[in-house]
């Protein structure tokens, strides 16, 4: 615990750097470059306990070179096998992590070595999808988010999802240029890193459809996204027969998810939306990012009855990071500042409450 309260100290303290100058670019790039450093120090000096699956990614690394590049690229779908047991199971992995693995293995055989270029790449592209798109905006706050919303901790057991939802992430700075191209091959580059970054493909019809009455196209949006987990529930013998891989996590609810803490934000989240509908979406990009988090929140919400769609709706949950930027806009300075203090203080408060988990109990892999 006292490692991840020394880390929210530090983003506090990196902040004051922002006083100094708070539109120059430069020092909201070395703010950022501060902050995302040290969530790579933790998440990639961690030890092998600390996460739910950090043995796990460790095996597959240290297997990687059982399978040849040639293997890899002519295997048919997304996944190669890549570890069989005594009793002939195989494990698969989707073939561009293990490019990835085996890339590391080039220079070092070190597992430590490649959690911190693992954590190294996903905090990149984050910091990078941060700037690209608050560079004229807050940083702070969206750093906030993706410290203490879910993010960060997550980063700790879905390695891999995590880095392909950042490397997916950087399709939305094209889309907003109404680019299709190179948001589709980022796209393909994500899934194969994680399948699930296939559902990122939404990001393009949702960001380049030019809505010809916004609130009239907001309302249509909404109802496809409570459709959605309800169509991917109904199509789930198609989906595990595409990735058979994901057959057990469509059938169990293996870690038994409820709302929880969750819950509180999810109310905040509409009601944020409900302030920026009924002022017909002034803000810029608003409308966009209210209907990806109206995914996510659907999504999280099927995910009661099965944990994967909540775990698909991380690709709409990482918008938080850039929704409550918008919200702000919303407001006069002086509400402004009280709503942001609030939003601090719940994500202080979550951050704590994650932090805590037996599971994120941390211990540097040197002891």
């Amino acid at each position: 615990m006292t490692v991840y309260i020394i880390l929210l100290i530090l983003v506090f303290i990196y902040g004051l750097i922002l006083l100094i100058k708070p539109n120059n670019k430069n020092m909201k790039k070395v703010f950022l470059l501060l902050s995302f450093f040290s969530f790579t120090l933790i998440l990639g000096l961690r030890g092998g306990s600390v996460g739910e699956d950090t043995l796990h990614y460790i095996n597959i690394f240290n297997n990687a070179n059982n399978v040849s590049l040639k293997d890899i690229f002519t295997s048919p779908g997304f996944r190669v096998g890549y570890f069989t047991d005594y009793y002939g199971y195989t494990d698969t992995i989707e073939g561009g992590f293990l490019v990835w693995c085996k890339f590391i293995r080039l220079f070092s055989d070190n597992p430590q070595v490649y959690l911190f270029l693992t954590a190294s790449i996903t905090c990149f592209f984050f910091a990078k999808f941060i700037y690209d798109n608050c560079k004229d905006e807050d940083v702070f706050l969206p750093t906030m988010i993706y410290l203490c919303e879910s993010t960060f901790m997550v980063s700790f057991n879905l390695v891999r999802e995590m880095m392909a939802c950042a490397i997916a992430m950087q399709a939305y700075k094209y889309l907003k240029q109404k680019k299709i191209g190179m948001p589709l091959l980022i796209i393909l580059i994500a899934a194969s890193i994680h399948n699930t970054a296939l559902i990122a493909l939404l990001f393009i019809p949702i960001m380049v459809l030019t809505p010809k009455n916004k609130i009239r196209d907001f309302n249509i949006a909404v109802v496809l996204a409570i459709l959605l987990p309800i169509i991917s529930l109904s199509s789930q013998n198609l989906i595990v027969k595409l990735f058979p891989r994901y057959t057990s996590y469509f059938t169990i609810n293996y870690w038994q998810n409820t709302m929880g803490k969750s819950m509180i934000f999810i109310v905040i989240e509409i009601l944020a939306i409900f302030i920026m509908y009924n002022q017909k979406f002034i803000v810029p990009y608003s409308a966009r990012l209210s209907v990806m988090v109206m995914i996510y929140i659907a999504f999280e919400i099927a995910g009661l009855k099965v944990v994967m769609l909540s775990r698909i709706g991380l690709y709409f949950r990482e918008y938080l990071i850039l929704f409550f930027n918008k919200l702000l806009f919303y407001y006069d300075d002086r509400n402004k500042l009280v709503v942001k203090l609030g939003l601090l203080i719940l994500l202080i408060a979550f951050y704590l409450s994650y932090a805590s988990a037996e599971s994120r109990s941390y211990v540097f892999f040197w002891n």
